[in-house]
């Protein structure tokens, strides 16, 4: 179940009470980690971790808060809004987003799904896995996808500044010893793709967020358990997949995540531009098969506008009434018409979160701007993309396709073994803001 961590069992309240609905059993189905970011895997096992409840010890920022969690900085502000970085509040109960659903990827070395911010890695034996948040590239300088190898490890790395990013910060020196200045921390993995290298970091408030010049950032101490179970030679894969499906008991689970866009205004704390995701209802009923009937379609359709990363339940078995069943989001209840459970949704306009209207949920000072700015279909179109045939062919977006590497690689840049940005670069950003 959800746990209650710090001072005692935690206090619900309308919102939690509503939300813990639709996670609780989700978070009674899902393994505990044995140790930091390990979780054992049985055969066919999508689902891991599980949500938690935590509550604001004096102090605590939600930088430090995320990475005792194992969670980067803008997955934990998006399943919280309105909860400011540096001074969360005492006493606020926060929503740990810890439960994963594992990328549709071969499950063999490391798995980067950089649309969940997060890896996985998957040693010999496949009856466990690790994972671990990571920071990714800013915009113009995006993280490979595609499918390369750990051609070289190094502890202590030293660090030779290409000539692009010595253009945009000319006081760097050619060389970069090793030490607290080295923004590749005390471990590198190095990759087939030049200039592309999974390592630690010197500012580890940087993962989960848009900081590099397309290096995998991880928290030290991640970076070290990896460094020791990963050897030459081990396959290492990205994808990119926004939105995730999977089976867990009798439930089946989804988590939307923001877009990299999105990402970056919840980093700046910009009121955050509505970006539904497209696809999401073809990958819950390609996931639900014969069970499609039992798709609680409101459910879906919040996770796909909201895209706050925190995994919903789409389908659960053990409810077979669903007409006029409450639907449970990250923001209240909304009851779902009957017609919500029959298919995908004609036509919707999703609430938003109004941070001068809405309190926050956990209580405290409502903030003056909107975080998820809300989204009005053009008039007689209806909602953009939820599979039903009726809508106008502009408004329909491509149907959700099954993980094919060959398509990555060809719509993603630098993907495979020899690729290379254009303009080259690692690690540090282009403004002031970014971190190296």
């Amino acid at each position: 179940m959800i746990w209650a961590l710090s001072q005692g069992k935690a206090r619900g309240n309308c919102w939690f009470r509503a939300y813990s609905a639709a996670i609780l059993l989700i978070s009674v189905l899902a393994a505990h980690p044995a140790a930091a970011g390990e979780y054992p895997l049985a055969p066919g096992q999508k689902v891991i971790g599980e949500i938690r409840e935590y509550v604001v010890q004096p102090g605590e920022g939600m930088n430090e808060i995320a990475r005792k969690f194992g969670v980067g900085y803008t997955a934990l502000a998006a399943a919280n809004p309105g909860v400011d970085q540096f001074a969360p509040g005492v006493g606020r109960k926060l929503l740990i987003p810890s439960l994963y659903i594992l990328p549709d990827a071969p499950r063999q070395g490391i798995v980067m799904n950089l649309g969940q911010y997060r890896l996985f890695y998957f040693p010999p034996g496949g009856d466990r896995v690790f994972a671990y948040p990571i920071g990714i590239g800013v915009a113009g300088w995006k993280t490979p996808i595609g499918a390369t190898r750990v051609v070289r490890k190094d502890t202590n790395p030293t660090w030779y500044p290409p000539a692009s990013i010595r253009a945009e910060r000319p006081e760097l020196p050619a060389i970069v010893p090793p030490g607290p200045d080295n923004p590749l921390g005390n471990y590198a993995l190095y990759l087939g793709w030049p200039r592309f290298l999974i390592h630690d970091t010197n500012k580890p408030d940087g993962v989960g967020r848009n900081v590099s010049h397309g290096c995998v950032h991880l928290y030290p101490d991640d970076i070290a358990q990896l460094y020791q179970m990963v050897a030459t030679g081990t396959s290492v894969r990205a994808v990119n997949q926004p939105a995730t499906t999977g089976w867990s008991g009798n439930q089946l689970v989804l988590s939307v995540f923001p877009s990299h866009s999105q990402v970056e205004e919840i980093d700046n704390d910009y009121p955050v531009t509505a970006e539904p995701a497209d696809g999401v209802d073809r990958l819950v009923q390609a996931e639900a098969g014969s069970l499609r009937d039992l798709v609680d379609w409101g459910a879906v359709r919040q996770a796909a506008n909201r895209r706050n990363g925190v995994a919903v339940a789409a389908v659960n078995k053990s409810a077979m009434v669903r007409n006029e069943a409450p639907t449970y989001g990250l923001y209240g209840t909304e009851t779902a018409r009957s017609d919500d459970n029959s298919g995908p949704p004609r036509s919707y306009a999703p609430p938003y979160y109004n941070r001068e209207a809405s309190p926050s949920p956990y209580g405290g000072a409502a903030p003056s701007q909107p975080y998820y700015g809300g989204y009005t279909p053009p008039p007689s179109q209806g909602y953009p993309n939820y599979g039903n045939a009726a809508l106008q062919p502009s408004y329909r977006r491509p149907a959700y396709q099954p993980y094919d590497p060959r398509r990555e690689a060809a719509s993603y840049p630098s993907a495979g073994p020899a690729a290379q940005p254009a303009t080259g670069g690692l690690y540090e950003a282009p403004t002031p803001r970014r971190l190296p």
